[in-house]
């Protein structure tokens, strides 16, 4: 029952992101529509930014699994690298008001919203891409942090700077580019990466 009603907290700020973005929803607004007293909301979400992060979690799940069936379904190294890039820029696009919220929040903050369950789904993300990138050649040298950095790092900067504009363009306009450039950068990573040139 507990968790049911946490759940109905995110879905219900969930929506409101997806319908008006974060800056536009209030507290008092999520509650009406979760349909929990206030001290059910503060009890899991003592404050805004806590369930700032929840909201981050509950997308990137989806987003994250979007992510590893990319990879799963890639036919060769540069196949993966760009295909990720491409589904990741598509993600920030489709979902702008979650996305303007994701590159917004800070990484301590985003974690004091996970709650057990999405901590264990988002380390196994993880360890699938370590996984993915050993099976292609990646020797764990240098570290996943740095890998992800110069493989979504370029994609996550331009997506920021073009959410933050007033007038954001389609983040889908610069993907081709951006995802041969994550190839270029991380191909030389991956041992005998003579495959996909």
């Amino acid at each position: 029952m507990a968790s049911d009603s946490r759940e109905q907290i995110v879905r219900a700020a969930l929506a409101y992101v997806g319908e008006q973005g974060w800056e536009s929803t209030s507290l008092q607004a999520v509650r009406l529509r979760a349909g929990v007293s206030n001290g059910s909301l503060f009890h899991y979400f003592p404050t805004r930014e806590a369930l700032g992060g929840a909201v981050i979690a509950a997308g990137l799940c989806d987003h994250q699994s979007a992510l590893t069936a990319e990879l799963r379904a890639a036919t060769g190294r540069r196949v993966g690298i760009e295909r990720v890039v491409i589904r990741h820029l598509r993600w920030l696009q489709d979902d702008r008001p979650l996305a303007r919220l994701f590159l917004t929040t800070p990484p301590d903050v985003l974690r004091s919203g996970l709650d057990p369950v999405a901590v264990a789904e988002n380390q196994r993300f993880f360890q699938d891409v370590a996984s993915w990138l050993r099976e292609h050649g990646w020797t764990g040298t240098p570290g996943l942090a740095v890998v992800l950095a110069l493989w979504i790092g370029p994609a996550q900067e331009y997506a920021r700077r073009q959410l933050a504009a007033t007038t954001a363009g389609n983040l889908g306009e610069a993907a081709d580019e951006l995802a041969a450039g994550a190839w270029r950068a991380v191909r030389p990573l991956l041992e005998d990466s003579t495959e996909d040139r």
